[in-house]
């Protein structure tokens, strides 16, 4: 027996106990006016109940959205956590380079910079090379060797980038390296070579060769084109290698 039946049954009731309470019977106009009344009362109960059962699924609706909205807050807290010890690592790498190279950095022949994905070494090519030589000498060495100790503190991504400038091959290494890229990819080779040797992973390293094809200067001038011709040195988070150069 549900709650509308129950409330109808006891107005009903209700009125037959009063008429019998005072002897009398109920006319057939109040009996009807009672049902109607009971009815009325149901039909009441009956639309307070929806009402209420709505506003349970709303607040169950809206109980799910903040536990949904609390869920993402949680997520960006932790991936903004995660970002501030990523940067701590790269700028703890960015000073112990710089302390390494402190005197190379202050002579001009290496540049270091921290960026938004990671750090940028540029070695000037006469203190690593000789000119149209793809072997390092003993001062590069010596240079790269400090540079892979550093990269031992790190679990980074290494892509070394062979730049030149645009001077064609001279005919004696011609048949060697046909090409500024030839050569560039030579010189990138070796210094990951050299890395490899010093105990760095192999999965974290990758050679690229840009060649003539990204100058910082104007080729025109023989200090363009002393400048044109680097190193390039990246580090970056593991998760980025789907670019090794923008």
């Amino acid at each position: 027996m549900n709650a509308s039946w129950k409330a109808t049954r006891a107005v009903v009731l209700l009125f037959a106990a009063a008429a019998l309470a005072s002897g009398c019977g109920v006319s057939k106009a109040k009996y009807l006016e009672a049902t109607q009344s009971a009815e009325s009362l149901t039909a009441k109960n009956q639309e307070l109940q929806a009402n209420l059962d709505a506003a349970n699924a709303k607040s169950q609706e809206l109980d799910q959205k903040v536990a949904s909205m609390q869920s993402s807050v949680d997520q960006l807290n932790a991936d903004l956590e995660k970002q501030r010890q990523e940067n701590q690592k790269m700028h703890s790498t960015y000073e112990g380079l710089v302390g390494q190279l402190r005197d190379e950095v202050s002579s001009g022949q290496v540049e270091i910079q921290q960026m938004r994905d990671g750090i940028r070494v540029n070695l000037a090519q006469d203190i690593l090379f000789k000119s149209g030589s793809a072997n390092l000498d003993k001062a590069g060495k010596e240079l790269l060797t400090k540079v892979a100790d550093e990269f031992k503190n790190s679990t980074y991504q290494i892509v070394v980038i062979g730049h030149t400038d645009n001077q064609k091959i001279g005919s004696a290494l011609a048949q060697r390296y046909p090409t500024n890229w030839e050569l560039g990819a030579a010189r990138s080779a070796t210094i990951v070579r050299l890395f490899q040797d010093s105990g760095l992973a192999t999965s974290r390293l990758m050679v690229v060769s840009a060649g003539e094809a990204r100058p910082r200067a104007d080729n025109a001038s023989p200090e363009g084109r002393e400048q044109n011709r680097r190193i390039e040195i990246r580090l970056r988070p593991i998760e980025n290698d789907e670019a090794a150069v923008n």
